[in-house]
């Protein structure tokens, strides 16, 4: 090969590196700037060093926005990942009712997240919701779901499992149709029930699949801020309030810029550790 031919891929994904340096480090770079200074709706006001993140370690509200976050995460992600499985390994043959059942479960996932959350908030609302009629009948259509924490976490789970299922379906049932059916009608010959299949030979040859659909609803569930900006609001009070709503607040409805950059640059190195963290998991288990 020629000296000037070796430098060709290069050539051709630099337009790519130039637009990805532009919309990605771009923004990290002026917002970890920003995160340094003390910014208040759009007016630099001065050099504070570390100050906006030791306010940001002291914060209840962002001890409060954190443990929101990991029992949100850890509940939708069990949730979620349990019904997709189920949907997978029922769905799992190619006939025309399955097929069809496929396309059902996907109508949520299409569905803009936007458009989702508004959607199940009105079936929530207490005024002209859909909850109310039905539980109008028990004696339960005055208590209002979005008005109890508790209610209101369980919402909000509600609104991933019904949505990220799909993804879970789709990423698991390609994993399924990757195991060869002859190791299942081997199996069966040596009179090898349902259970032990499953336990034996679905779950050790699904190893990966399962990891990759863990860590990118993992990943998902961490960063989200539609579901609880548009469903619940944070509230009631700041009972859903995670920590990317808890910097979209500090940044677009207090605008201390200054420490919701400061707030977005942590957010951003946890999520570098999350990765790290699960790419060596992964690694691990490919060895296995």
């Amino acid at each position: 090969m020629r000296r000037s031919d070796r430098f060709v891929p290069y050539r051709l994904i630099a337009p790519a590196l130039l637009i990805e340096a532009g919309l990605v480090l771009a923004p990290l770079a002026i917002g970890f700037y920003y995160s340094l200074h003390n910014v208040r709706f759009f007016r630099n006001r001065g050099f504070v060093g570390a100050g906006n993140y030791w306010r940001l370690l002291e914060s209840d509200a962002v001890v409060n926005a954190l443990i929101v976050t990991a029992v949100f995460t850890v509940v939708s992600l069990l949730l979620t990942f349990a019904l997709g499985f189920a949907l997978a390994l029922h769905l799992e043959r190619d006939s025309r009712m399955h097929v069809f059942m496929r396309a059902v479960v996907l109508v949520p996932y299409m569905i803009a997240m936007l458009v989702g959350s508004m959607l199940l908030k009105w079936v929530f609302a207490q005024e002209s919701g859909l909850m109310p009629l039905l539980l109008g009948p028990f004696g339960l259509g005055e208590s209002s779901i979005l008005a109890d924490p508790n209610g209101a976490m369980a919402a909000l789970v509600f609104n991933a499992m019904w949505r990220d299922s799909a993804f879970a379906m789709i990423m698991l049932l390609a994993g399924l149709k990757s195991i060869p059916m002859q190791i299942f009608a081997a199996a069966r010959v040596d009179g090898a029930g349902p259970l032990y299949r499953f336990w034996r030979i679905t779950l050790p040859l699904m190893r990966i699949p399962i990891l990759i659909t863990m860590v990118r609803l993992f990943i998902h569930f961490v960063n989200i801020l539609t579901m609880p900006l548009i469903l619940t609001g944070g509230g009631p009070g700041n009972a859903t309030e995670t920590l990317v709503l808890h910097m979209f607040r500090l940044g677009f409805q207090d605008h201390v810029l200054g420490t919701a950059n400061a707030l977005a640059v942590l957010i951003f190195v946890a999520n570098l550790v999350l990765v790290a963290l699960l790419l060596a998991l992964f690694r691990q288990n490919r060895r296995i």
